[in-house]
């Protein structure tokens, strides 16, 4: 199943370095989107002479995005988590183990850095040998199965802010769209990833939300099953059992029909926000249709700090 990941990380340094992560499927279900969430804080000294009136408003705060390179080998540290994004960690907690060091003679990897993908902007559509990770960006074509499985992404799709809310109470919500003009090639529908923990935090942390994806559809998933078909994500643990955040991600799906993608530009958007949700109970068909039992609840979020980051790939 397709994975997202997020990290939060320091914005001093980032150290470029050529993901992959997948779940087993069950049954029927279709992929869903899983974020973790690494929680590196910005060292900074304590400056006496700081203004507080200088401080930005609250907001998120768009820094970069890329689609990179991502990893062949799902999960392949030792303790099941993948090889990056990775994030130093020369406090006295440190170091990561996943990424201990760098630098010859080897010093520890500090905590302002982070290993990532390379990004590129031309990407193929066919498996090639010795290019990126070797799978082609269509997924009718590179391997990927029924619904997913096996699930092989062709790149990850990473986005950078900073967290200067001060909020720490509202829901952190995703959504990726892949467009080709007017027809659609991925489309993550609204990921619920949690509570904004650490949107607090002082000073402020810098975050990175990864995806790793294919675009289109696999074999026996396409148009004609759709809406809600291949790239185009469906609802994953939604309805929700209760009217409050269930403790783990959740997707709403946008109804949207993935086809094919072909040679050309294609546009990625990016949305991120903090969003208050508010709960509707429901019956019948609309919790029982989704495997839930009734009554459930479906939720709308009134949404603030929203930002979007886009940006073009090429495919040939």
């Amino acid at each position: 199943m397709r994975n997202f990941r997020l990290v939060q990380v320091s914005a001093c340094l980032v150290m470029l370095v050529l993901f992959v992560c997948g779940q087993e499927s069950v049954a029927q279900e279709k992929y869903h989107p899983h974020v973790s969430l690494k929680v590196v804080p910005r060292d900074r000294a304590e400056n006496s002479t700081a203004n507080p009136e200088a401080a930005p408003p609250l907001n998120l705060y768009p820094l970069q995005a890329a689609f990179t390179q991502s990893y062949p080998t799902i999960g392949a540290n030792a303790d099941g988590t993948d090889i990056w994004p990775c994030t130093g960690n020369s406090s006295s907690t440190g170091p990561n183990p996943d990424c201990s060091t760098i630098g010859d003679p080897a010093i520890t990897f500090p905590s302002n850095a982070t290993a990532i993908g390379n990004p590129a902007f031309v990407w193929q559509l066919k498996n090639i040998a010795g290019w990126g990770n070797g799978q082609g960006c269509n997924a009718l074509i590179n391997g990927t199965g029924h619904l997913g499985v096996p699930y092989l992404p062709c790149g990850q799709a990473e986005t950078w802010y900073e967290d200067d809310s001060n909020d720490s109470t509202d829901d952190l919500l995703y959504t990726m769209v892949v467009r080709q003009g007017d027809r659609t090639i991925y489309d993550s529908g609204t990921v619920d990833i949690g509570i904004n923990a650490n949107g607090g935090q002082t000073p402020p942390v810098d975050q990175i939300i990864y995806n790793p994806i294919n675009f289109g559809y696999g074999p026996g998933d396409g148009p004609g099953t759709g809406p809600n078909n291949g790239n185009c994500v469906a609802d994953y643990n939604y309805p929700l059992t209760s009217p409050a955040n269930p403790g783990a991600e959740y997707l709403v799906e946008a109804g949207k029909t993935c086809v094919a993608p072909v040679a050309g530009w294609a546009t990625i958007t990016v949305t991120t926000a903090l969003g208050t949700p508010e709960y509707t109970k429901v019956m019948g068909a609309e919790c029982t249709s989704h495997g839930v039992a009734s009554p459930c609840y479906t939720v709308k979020w009134s949404r603030k700090y929203q930002i979007s980051q886009t940006w073009d790939i090429f495919l040939e």
